[in-house]
């Protein structure tokens, strides 16, 4: 199950909206058939009063009806009104859709209210009866009133109102269901405004989170500026130990070689070549250490095409006397994710090495998808056998040390990718020469 805040919300309103709905239905219906049964009961008792009106006891003690009740129903054969008179146990009348069937109910003593009875019918169909015993002036013995009705229609009445409460109540939860969609979505949205300002930030869009949040959600804000304040702190920091540590190192190690030149020729090209590579390493493993802290840091982001076509400017003015010919090609808005000084560093690598092993052309291909960057840097030199490639990548390997450098180019270049998540890999070109393709996070 997903752990959705919208979710939960929604499906704990599910429940209280059904349970409420679902009592409500049982309560409306248990009130209308109590209703019902009071309006049947109701029925019954107007037929009895009609029944009683309508019987009469002659002056010789004989049983007569002025008129017969009207009501249709009791004209249909089993239609499930019935009435019958009974006079000591005997039927001296019954409605027509009696036919020649009796009544089985209990007779009640002689004077009471009339009682409501429950029964089973012709056809064995279930009815209510009301039963009334009456004692006439001239009458020789009481009179015993049954009126029936059939239970269906209480029950047919009571299961078309279920339907039609069912219908109505299934709407309205359903009505309420989206309102409740809607109040949630309304109520989070400051969530989603606070979710894409963090995005921003990351993306480098922005520095700070904006504060027109809730005052639930201020304080949240708040604390989350307080953290990125400290980061950034904490950042420039790191970056100002490191220039330091830099600078510290580095002068002694300039004075060290300038003092070597004084010495003998053999001591002073061994102080040099020593110095020389402690240097590249303070550059190797500060390096290292300054995008250690900075790789994936909230809000870094360069913008690839103008570092790629100022390294190109710079390229072109370095081996002018060379003639090579460098194309570019960089989709609009294509950002890095991380810091600008990094991305020249690798991409600076790549072209000079690119540049050095050329013939007369070097090419370089930028393409951004969602949250990647490829840039591929590719010349028409004389290529790398591929039994070679992961040497080159090493540190301090060179295949031809006639050409300057010291070797640590591709080294660094690979080791800022992989501390920013990416990846160099070395390649046939289709120009000929080597195709240098490095993937890193894009913004």
């Amino acid at each position: 199950m997903r752990n959705s805040l919208t979710l939960r919300l929604i499906a704990t309103s599910f429940i209280w909206v059904a349970s409420a709905l679902a009592v409500s239905a049982l309560l409306l219906v248990l009130l209308f058939r109590g209703y019902i049964e009071k309006r049947f009961e109701g029925s019954l008792e107007g037929q009895l009063d009609e029944l009683v009106a309508a019987s009469d006891v002659s002056a010789k003690g004989t049983f007569q009806m002025n008129w017969r009740p009207a009501d249709p129903r009791f004209n249909r054969p089993y239609s499930g009104w019935y009435w019958e008179i009974r006079q000591s146990d005997a039927t001296v009348s019954r409605s027509d859709s009696l036919w020649r069937d009796s009544l089985p109910v209990m007779e009640p003593a002689e004077g009471a209210v009339p009682r409501l009875q429950k029964l089973t019918g012709p056809e064995d169909k279930p009815l209510q009866a009301l039963v009334q015993k009456i004692i006439y002036p001239k009458s020789k013995s009481p009179l015993l009133f049954i009126v029936a009705g059939p239970v269906s229609d209480i029950e047919q009445d009571v299961r078309a109102f279920s339907i039609q409460v069912a219908i109505t109540l299934f709407v309205l939860g359903l009505g309420l269901l989206l309102a409740v969609w809607f109040q949630v979505r309304f109520g989070l949205r400051p969530l989603q405004t606070l979710k894409q300002a963090l995005a921003d930030i990351r993306q480098g869009k922005t520095e700070r989170l904006p504060q027109s949040f809730p005052e639930e959600v201020q304080p949240v804000v708040n604390e989350l500026n307080a953290l990125l304040d400290h980061n950034i702190s904490l950042l420039n920091r790191a970056r100002t130990h490191a220039a330091n540590l830099a600078h510290a190192l580095k002068n002694p190690l300039t004075v060290i070689r300038n003092e070597s030149r004084n010495m003998e020729e053999e001591k002073s090209l061994i102080i040099k070549r020593q110095t020389d590579a402690m240097a590249s390493s303070i550059d190797r493993y500060l390096s290292r250490a300054r995008i250690a802290g900075t790789a994936g840091v909230l809000g870094a982001r360069a913008d690839v095409g103008m570092i790629i076509k100022d390294l190109v400017f710079s390229m072109k003015q370095l081996y002018r006397e060379r003639h090579i010919e460098l194309s570019h090609v960089i989709p609009a808005n294509c950002w890095f994710h991380g810091e600008a000084e990094d991305l020249e560093e690798m991409l600076g690598n790549l072209i000079d090495n690119a540049c050095k092993w050329a013939r007369s052309k070097v090419d370089i291909i930028a393409q951004c998808t969602d949250d990647r960057l490829i840039i591929i840097v590719e010349d028409d030199g004389n290529g790398i056998p591929e039994s070679l490639r992961h040497i080159v990548i090493e540190r301090g390997h060179r295949l031809d040390e006639e050409v300057p450098g010291s070797g640590l180019g591709l080294d660094i270049v690979r080791d800022i990718a992989e501390l920013y998540r990416g990846s160099l890999q070395l390649e046939e070109s289709s120009i000929g020469g080597v195709r240098a393709r490095l993937v890193l996070p894009a913004a």
